[in-house]
């Protein structure tokens, strides 16, 4: 009876490896690509630097450039306000300089008003004169209104004359004004008992209270300016 042939025996799979699975990433495969790994990861590192710089510039130059625009707007304003006292001195100059002239702005010159009591008697053909100036008082202001280093001042004038006409007074107030402000309280005329109508003498008898006003700087306490004194 004939033999049968053997059957081969098929070897087991799994004792054999595949060569597929047997690859190793780092061993085998990074080596290929480890230079341009790296070269990947240098430009992604340079990348975010300048990035970053970018950033940190770009908020530099924002912050400058708010700095720059908060110095043109500061430098604007004070263009502004030199402008606007450029303009107010220009056009309030003439009525300061008046005021200078009247004797209004500064300190009392009580010489000059008496010889300007005498020039409006001897110009106006008047009676005599006589007067009596009072110690200089400070003005009290409403709180509300801002004078700054500056007080008003008054100093109490009181006149007596002999008057022909009733004129006399007022003519004589007109002129005393071109000097100084003076502010009239009371005024009174009456006639002189006796008097002849014929005659060049007084007819009537005049008095009037004055406030001469001026204004200056606020004295402090050790005597000197305020404004020298805050220096």
């Amino acid at each position: 009876m004939a033999q049968k042939p053997p059957v081969p025996v098929k070897p087991n799979p799994t004792n054999v490896k595949d060569p597929v699975l047997a690859r190793s990433f780092y061993r085998d495969d990074f080596p290929v690509i480890r230079k341009a790994g790296i070269t990947f990861g240098v430009c992604v590192m340079v990348a975010v630097a300048l990035i970053s710089a970018s950033r940190f510039l770009l908020n530099k130059q924002e912050a400058s450039q708010s700095q720059a625009q908060a110095e043109l707007g500061q430098a604007r304003e004070q263009y502004t306000a030199a402008t606007n006292e450029k303009n107010d001195i220009r056009d309030f100059q003439p009525k300061y300089i008046d005021l200078v002239r009247r004797n209004f702005v500064g300190e009392e010159k009580r010489l000059d008003v008496i010889e300007h009591v005498h020039s409006i008697q001897e110009n106006r053909k008047l009676l005599p004169i006589t007067y009596e100036i009072f110690p200089q008082q400070i003005v009290q202001v409403d709180p509300a209104l801002t004078t700054g280093e500056l007080e008003l001042r008054g100093s109490k004038l009181v006149l007596h004359m002999g008057l022909l006409h009733e004129l006399d007074m007022f003519t004589f107030l007109t002129d005393l004004r071109a000097k100084g402000a003076f502010v009239p309280q009371a005024c009174s005329i009456k006639p002189i008992a006796g008097a002849r109508e014929s005659s060049l003498t007084a007819q009537l008898e005049g008095e009037c209270s004055l406030v001469w006003i001026t204004m200056g700087r606020r004295v402090a306490a050790d005597g000197a300016p305020a404004a020298a004194a805050a220096q």
